[in-house]
């Protein structure tokens, strides 16, 4: 009788042993090459190269078209999932801030030298996705029947129009939820989401040599950035558990036209952290009822809108799911801390419309690495991303058709 444990652990070693460093470096590079800024790009060169990269590898690839030349791609590799075998799902983006200023060298030129890989995008995030390709096609080579899948969506720097129309297909059948953002090879389990907002204030112009004749769009909106301010201290003086509490920023104001003139209008930009279960809607409600207390009495008229929503999410630490992750770093020789993030990421998204576990597990540092310049990944770190996703690839399928160790599909 031959032992189905036994068997596993051979699987998993001969998986191990097919991952190549130098192609997952390679692969990151070729992507970095193919440089996807986002706002004012597309991501289309970057989804070609994917698709050569996962040809290569022996999966099969799927664009959805979200908008001219900014397709999402979805590589497969085994059967496609059902109820009955789902699969484990990756997800990433193929877009990249704006290089911007300050670089020692060309940032779409990668570079590798001292043990780090460097250019716009090693660290957030295709360094992560070439491991989490490597991993896949490893598994497929020994486990051909297991369905994995990795989602790569457009525009998640921006305005996430990649992941709201993938959100708008019908729930598909997944395991779990391995986001691949750069977490310096975390376990976060605990996310909070994002909302972006914009309040436009309406005043009244005026010559300032008799501003009691106009009404001040700036002194309306400063009143209502107090009201922001002395909110966020009041949400975060009740934080608790891993992610605090939500909080507000206001990241621009933009307004008037000179110093003689009263102004007649003015913008803020805000964000607001939302924390798991927390709406965009529910946030914008609660501006607005802060907004009519705040510029009432001043002459002017004032008004938000919701331009964007990124939801949060928070899995169990005993899920079966996250100690996967952990045995799976400390096999390779990480500490695998449990953490919570303080960015935003799409799994939020995944997580509440597939109804299934989710993680943030990769390679980099989110913040002293990605959105900088220079940015950079170790490489040693892509190599133990692409095992500990290896690893994970194998034994959250196995646990689930374990009858001694069962992963819950949520």
């Amino acid at each position: 009788m031959t032992d189905a444990s036994g068997r596993d652990e051979r699987d998993l070693e001969r998986a191990l042993a097919l991952i190549e460093d130098a192609t997952i470096v390679a692969d990151a590079s070729s992507l970095i090459l193919a440089a996807s800024e986002n706002p004012g790009g597309t991501e289309l060169v970057t989804v070609r190269v994917l698709e050569s990269i996962a040809s290569r590898l022996g999966g099969r690839t799927r664009r959805t078209l979200v908008a001219p030349e900014r397709p999402n791609l979805s590589i497969r590799f085994g059967p496609d999932a059902s109820a009955e075998h789902p699969a484990v799902l990756l997800l990433g983006h193929s877009d990249v801030v704006p290089a911007g200023e300050g670089w020692s060298a060309d940032p779409f030129n990668p570079r590798v030298a001292d043990g780090w890989l460097t250019g716009r995008g090693a660290a957030d995030m295709k360094g992560g996705i070439a491991a989490a390709l490597q991993a896949m096609a490893a598994v497929h080579r020994v486990r051909p029947e297991l369905p994995l899948e990795l989602l790569v969506t457009v525009d998640e720097e921006d305005l996430a129009t990649g992941i709201q129309a993938h959100i708008a297909e019908p729930p598909g059948h997944y395991l779990a939820c391995i986001v691949a953002e750069p977490t310096d090879m975390a376990v976060v389990v605990a996310c909070r989401g994002a909302a972006n907002l914009e309040i436009e204030v309406t005043g009244r112009a005026a010559h300032a040599g008799r501003p009691e004749d106009g009404a001040s769009a700036i002194t309306a909106a400063a009143r209502i950035a107090t009201w922001i301010a002395r909110d966020h201290e009041r949400m975060r003086a009740g934080a608790a558990g891993l992610l605090g509490s939500a909080t507000w920023s206001v990241g621009r104001i933009e307004g008037g036209h000179g110093t003689s003139i009263v102004p007649d209008r003015c913008t803020l930009l805000v964000d607001r952290r939302l924390m798991p279960g927390e709406t965009g809607a529910e946030a914008l409600a609660q501006l607005e009822a802060g907004i009519a207390g705040a510029s009432a009495d001043v002459g002017c008229e004032a008004s938000a809108r919701l331009l964007m929503e990124m939801p949060g999410f928070e899995t169990d630490s005993a899920h079966p799911l996250v100690s996967s992750a952990v045995e799976a770093l400390r096999a390779e020789g990480a500490e695998a801390p449990v953490e919570a993030w303080t960015a935003a990421c799409e799994g939020g998204f995944i997580a509440r419309h597939h109804a299934c576990p989710t993680i943030i597990l990769g390679p980099g540092d989110i913040t002293g690495q990605a959105h900088q310049p220079d940015e950079r990944v170790r490489i040693a770190h892509l190599a133990v991303a692409a095992r500990a996703y290896t690893r994970m690839l194998v034994h959250l399928h196995d646990a689930r058709t374990s009858s001694a160790h069962p992963l819950p599909h949520d």
